[in-house]
């Protein structure tokens, strides 16, 4: 069974001139961790509102733990879901554990107070410091425990490490894999951090000005996409003959660094053992190459190729 379904998702503003998620769809299976990636902007939070009802969509379904839904109206299902917004909106004047007993009553439930300590402890949050004196990232952990701090079969987390130290963002992600392994919950990850969906998920959708443009496991993603060189050369105008060779005869590269005498670039992966051939074996200024480095494909070189080259 999936978690969740969305088909043909569509939400515009500004009377369908913003099309801020224009026709999505995709399939998040029991128990996976599914990352949602892209930058700012590409409609991965407008998808979340659009999932959990907070805003209407112009078309397209949504089923939750198989079940179609209609968010707006269907509030029940919300029972199941922990979820963390990219933008918390806390009450001032209340403490982190008014505010989780306020949400006890709202999603009707029961709560394990010493589950609850324990997180706190673990993320070094102070329960009973009101909300108006609390630091952004204290505040990130306010919205972190509420999330989890229930035993629900799906966690939505829209940006869940957002302003967290990187020690805080390493026990939260183990936190999250804790609760994971405990209930068998499905994790609906929200991030335009590629490490993170890298390290954490096993599945990732690439969105786009609003459109899908991939959806696949990482290791497969990482297989099958651009490969990462480096070259140093030895003087700054064998740099700019190796240039004007690449973009004539490899238009499809990626540039990602250019200075001084060093050049790394993406190139797709049959391409890549040609193109060092001709690297090893040809003289730039006169000089042969000082060195050279090949990566593979991280999410990072992957999201780059993705947004590379306007609508490619």
């Amino acid at each position: 069974m999936n978690s969740i379904e969305v088909k043909n998702l569509k939400k515009y503003y500004n009377g369908g001139s913003v099309k801020a998620v224009d026709g999505i769809s995709f399939e998040v299976p029991q128990g996976a961790r599914f990352g949602f990636l892209g930058p700012n902007g590409a409609g991965k939070t407008t998808t979340i509102r659009c999932i959990l009802g907070f805003l209407h969509p112009e078309d397209g379904e949504i089923h939750i733990q198989g079940e179609k839904i209609t968010p707006v109206y269907d509030v029940e299902y919300r029972n199941k879901i922990g979820y963390l917004p990219g933008e918390l909106g806390l009450y001032k004047t209340m403490n982190a554990m008014d505010l989780f007993q306020h949400f006890m009553k709202l999603y009707d439930m029961d709560i394990d107070w010493n589950y609850v300590k324990e997180l706190a402890d673990r993320l070094e949050l102070d329960l009973e410091r009101k909300m108006g004196n609390l630091s952004k990232g204290n505040k990130q952990k306010v919205g972190v425990i509420s999330a989890l701090m229930g035993k629900f079969d799906l966690l939505i987390m829209d940006e869940p490490s957002s302003s967290l130290d990187p020690l805080k963002k390493r026990e939260l992600f183990k936190i999250i894999s804790e609760h994971q392994k405990e209930h068998n919950s499905t994790i609906f990850l929200s991030s335009h951090i590629l490490e993170e969906v890298e390290k954490f998920c096993d599945q990732v959708a690439i969105i786009r000005k609003g459109k899908i443009i991939e959806i696949s496991n990482i290791d497969d993603l990482k297989a099958k996409s651009l490969k990462e060189i480096g070259i140093y050369f030895k003087t700054s105008k064998g740099r700019e003959e190796f240039l004007s060779f690449l973009n004539s005869k490899y238009p499809q590269t990626v540039l990602k660094y250019n200075s001084n005498h060093h050049v790394i670039f993406l190139i797709p992966p049959k391409e890549s053992r040609e193109i060092l051939e001709n690297i090893s074996t040809q003289k730039w200024d006169g000089e042969f190459i000082e060195d050279f480095t090949v990566e593979h494909s991280s999410l990072e070189n992957i999201f780059l190729q993705y947004y590379h080259g306007g609508e490619k």
